[in-house]
């Protein structure tokens, strides 16, 4: 009881506690046998709890919880006190943050408008008044748990809070003191005690920073990252410094390791793209560019003097391993869609065929989300006559790869077919608070790089010596906690809102395309770079594109299309920088659709 002179209706007194004004509830975050109960009462009393372990994260999430709590409680009360006439109805009100909150998208999520304070006018009264008719930023959790198994598209069931406004709500700005405290001379180190007194504390510091990253991940639209996930159950384990030095298969004599859970993971890749059992062989790397490092320095080991072609729209990752690695190296011309000019390839193969042949097939592209047609190289290479030991084929799945096998009627990337490994990120479709992925490849290629390390007691067959044993143990519990179902959800929700998008831009009367098997909506520059950095939007010359990932909801592509829009009326419209920009492969008639609308006659019209 913070007020002595007002008894606690808690204690036992005359003033008995009623239902309105102390509420218990429960965490689902912990195990019962680490809280036993906590209470929040409204007359002032203080939160009690009964706990045995875990104390500091316990308490660190009542607090925010128990403030959540009571902002609702206060919204309540001022409801009743605002209904009459009051010069308080004059006051703006200030958007308040909150950190845990629900992602799950409400019922009527398609047609509510996004809550956004940047340039807000709105009075306490009109606020209240639109309490409940408009998701906020401060509270979008519901007091009921609702059942949304059922709707297509939505985030799979265990994804139940934003990762720090990754959500549907659009966070408000920083402050000019706040955005101060994140300038390089307030983040400095200090080198002598002398300098301490002149800089801020760091939990000024690192609440700012917090209130700056809920701000660009509530504004996250350029690139292929899954903001939505949840892995407060795995904070406990960053106390411990795991780390899977050596290969994943050979435990070496460190342990703190999570070799099991990478294990695990290696094999649900192994399973989802068909390779036997004891036939493949892979690791959890630090990101797409270890995979596709790894993976092309196994196609050199297996042909040192093999030819490495690949388009000119893959990753720059694939052009950097040829430049470590000293390989000759073609970039073949694309098709306006993206995809390798297949007819260019088979030219090149021909007039080097006396070289092996080292492919790299993109499975979406960095810009345009074009996947590379498999199954055409590979009847390339059988009509060029290229018998199997003299080909090398590797994946880059950075981000597609993940998605391909979950969309129906897709083209299947599988190792029944003789391709040699595969590259896929494991932050971009699945989740992750680091950055990391997947390296798969056959089993007899890594012999070729494999050295026996007595100080680790492992053998070295990885691009890096010590490895994030944590990223191993994020993939693993994504993996386990969506399941097949989870991610077919997460990837049905990403196609049907690109091609929703799609819709929008094109509508507005702008140049926009989606390749068939892509989440990556691809658009005409827009003029204002603010506006592209307010939604970090990643560009090329005159196109840029948005990738649409589990946290990109239909209420912030409203938003984005409107600011897009006034973006267009006030600036103007980005003109193709050239005869063949990318601007201007994307009115290309190849893409077909809606940029020029086809002219659709009868049969006996066109015969």
């Amino acid at each position: 009881n913070n007020n002595p002179k007002q008894p606690c209706p808690n204690k036992a007194s005359t003033n008995q506690p009623s239902t309105s004004n102390f509420t218990f509830f429960h965490f689902r975050l912990f195990p019962l046998k680490n809280i036993a109960l906590v209470g929040r009462c409204t007359t002032s009393c203080d939160i009690f709890i009964c706990s045995t372990t875990q104390t500091r994260y316990i308490m660190r999430s009542i607090i925010h919880s128990a403030s959540r709590v009571a902002t609702r409680a206060a919204r309540r009360q001022s409801s009743v006190s605002l209904s009459s006439t009051s010069p308080l109805t004059q006051r703006t009100v200030p958007a308040i943050t909150h950190r845990f909150k629900s992602s799950l998208p409400h019922p009527s999520e398609d047609d509510e408008l996004t809550h956004n304070n940047d340039n807000s006018t709105s009075t306490v009264g009109e606020s209240l008044a639109q309490h409940e008719a408009t998701p906020h930023l401060d509270n979008n959790t519901s007091d009921t748990i609702e059942d949304y198994t059922a709707k297509a598209g939505t985030p799979s069931p265990w994804a139940v809070f934003d990762a720090w406004g990754a959500g549907e709500g659009i966070v408000d700005p920083l402050s000019a003191e706040e955005e101060s405290l994140l300038s390089p001379e307030m983040v400095r180190i200090p080198t002598v005690e002398e300098e301490r007194s002149s800089v801020p504390d760091e939990s000024d510091i690192l609440k700012s920073y917090d209130k700056l990253l809920k701000r660009k991940s509530s504004v996250h639209f350029g690139y292929p990252y899954n903001l939505m996930y949840n892995h407060e159950e795995l904070y406990e384990f960053m106390k411990y410094s795991i780390n899977n030095l050596g290969d994943p298969f050979i435990t070496s004599n460190y342990g703190v390791h999570s070799r099991q859970f990478e294990c695990s993971v290696i094999d649900f890749f192994a399973d989802l793209w068909k390779m036997p059992k004891d036939s493949y062989w892979g690791y959890v790397t630090t990101c797409g560019t270890e995979g596709n490092l790894h993976g092309i320095l196994l196609a050199r080991e297996c042909h040192p003097d093999g030819i490495l072609y690949s388009s000119r729209e893959t990753h720059y990752s694939i052009f950097k391993a040829a430049r470590y690695y000293r390989m000759d190296a073609k970039a073949i011309p694309t098709l306006p869609m993206g995809e390798i000019d297949y007819d260019a390839l088979a030219s090149e193969i021909q007039a080097n065929r006396d070289r092996p042949v080292i492919i790299n097939v993109n499975i979406g592209t960095t810009v345009k989300g074009a996947v590379d047609n498999l199954d055409r190289i590979l009847r390339i290479l059988k009509t060029l006559g290229i018998p199997r030991e003299r080909f090398h084929i590797h994946c880059d799945g950075a981000l597609f790869a993940m998605m391909m096998p979950f969309v129906d009627w897709a083209p299947e990337i599988t190792f029944e077919k003789p391709i040699d490994s595969i590259a896929v990120s494991g932050h971009k479709m699945l989740g992750c608070p680091m950055p990391c992925g997947i390296a798969l490849t056959r089993k007899e290629h890594v012999k070729k790089v494999e050295q026996r390390i007595d100080y680790l007691n492992s053998v070295d067959t990885t691009i890096m010596g010590s490895r994030n044993g944590q990223a191993a143990l994020y993939l693993w519990y994504s993996l386990r906690k969506k399941g097949i179902a989870g991610i077919k959800r997460d990837v049905v929700h990403c196609m049907e809102t690109a091609q929703y998008l799609r819709d929008k831009i094109t509508d507005a009367g702008l140049t926009c395309r989606l390749n068939d098997l892509s989440s990556t909506v691809v658009l005409e520059r827009p003029m204002d770079d603010k506006f592209i950095k307010r939604w970090q939007l990643a560009c090329e010359e005159d196109i840029a594109h948005v990738v649409v990932m589990p946290n990109v909801t239909k209420v912030k592509i409203d938003k984005f299309v409107e600011e897009l829009v006034e973006c267009k009326e006030k600036h103007g419209r980005t003109e193709p920088a050239r005869g063949d920009s990318p601007l201007r492969k994307l009115q290309s008639t190849s893409w077909g659709g809606s940029y020029v609308a086809p002219s659709v006659g009868t049969f006996k019209e066109d015969f």
